[in-house]
């Protein structure tokens, strides 16, 4: 989807225009200049045209892969080489030997709380979920995972009110039971925009938080893919859904969708953006923000392998984990 022109070197392009703008603008009006200098502790100075701005750096850093950035604080907090990541462009194995398999909702009664929490078997198998505002993709781009066509995706916006689980199931076992799935993925209510009554959509969203404090508390929840719409960029109602995983202390990594239908440009400021903010609480220790930033397109197929090895890691920590507390246990 993307040229091999330097990332960095759009970022900062596009950083200099900004302040290209931002000076021309404070050369016309004095008053917002010396608003800028207050703010800044830089002294009032008679002419605005003798003001000189730093250079603004990307917050962000390539990956191997031109559809996943990571930023920069991480990767050096971490001491990881960016280069060094998501190498592979081919399907991870996991992914390739196994197939996807929509868990029928009567096997997840989910009136069935005081056993189960939600009606959903804790049988120690990880799980992550895709949540996101109505129509930014999210059946889409669950399908292009699964290679199959199991999600539902409708041009109406909200059709998605229900929990719906997939099981990752591999070929080589002898079982089709749930109960024996590698990993489940789940498709969660969209928020936002929805074309239903008010009070449906206040509750299935307000069932949706319960659901996801239910499978934090289990351990079972690896973590949650946030997608945000490339076209429109984080909304208020996506800051909104953020700050709630932050106080929840839910783990989460962002994903932009339909990247196919904005230019370059407009993914880098995008993705710059998303960085900036786990820059923001990489340095104030608070914050559930993953630092890799997903670029995608399910009808392009762009950034969807990147994504598949992000899931199968996640799959895989959750079982080491689970072996390291058994060990505690003994």
């Amino acid at each position: 989807m993307f040229s091999k022109k330097s990332f960095t070197t759009l970022a900062c392009a596009y950083s200099r225009t900004l302040m290209i703008k931002s000076r021309a603008s404070m050369r016309t009006n004095p008053k917002k200049y010396n608003r800028f200098a207050e703010y800044s502790g830089g002294a009032k100075l008679q002419n605005p045209k003798d003001l000189t701005m730093p250079q603004i750096e990307p917050f962000f850093l390539e990956t191997a892969s031109p559809s996943v950035f990571v930023a920069g604080c991480a990767a050096e907090e971490f001491q990881v080489e960016p280069t060094s990541l998501f190498l592979e462009r081919v399907a991870p194995h996991l992914f390739k030997n196994s197939d996807f398999e929509h868990v029928s909702p009567k096997w997840h009664n989910h009136s069935n709380r005081k056993e189960h929490g939600l009606g959903i078997p804790t049988n120690e198998i990880p799980e992550v979920a895709f949540l996101g505002r109505s129509n930014v993709g999210k059946s889409s781009l669950i399908n292009s995972l699964m290679r199959r066509d199991l999600a539902r995706s409708s041009k109406f916006p909200g059709r998605t009110q229900t929990f719906h689980y997939f099981a990752l199931m591999e070929r080589s076992s002898k079982s089709k039971s749930p109960l024996e799935a590698s990993g489940y993925l789940i498709d969660l209510p969209g928020y936002g925009f929805a074309k239903a009554p008010a009070k449906v959509v206040s509750t299935w969203q307000k069932n949706t938080q319960n659901f996801l404090l239910d499978r934090r508390d289990f351990g079972l929840l690896c973590g949650i893919f946030l997608l945000i719409d490339a076209r429109r960029g984080i909304s208020q109602f996506d800051r909104v859904i953020m700050g709630w995983f932050d106080e929840a202390e839910i783990p989460y990594t962002i994903v932009v969708t339909k990247a196919d239908l904005v230019s370059t440009a407009q993914i880098i400021i995008l993705a710059n953006e998303i960085c900036m903010r786990y820059h923001s609480q990489f340095h104030s220790g608070y914050g559930g923000q993953s630092p890799v930033v997903h670029i995608t397109s399910a009808s392009k197929k762009t950034g969807i392998v990147e994504l598949m090895s992000t899931i199968e890691t996640d799959f895989a920590s959750a079982f080491v984990e689970g072996a390291d507390d058994e060990d505690i246990e003994r």
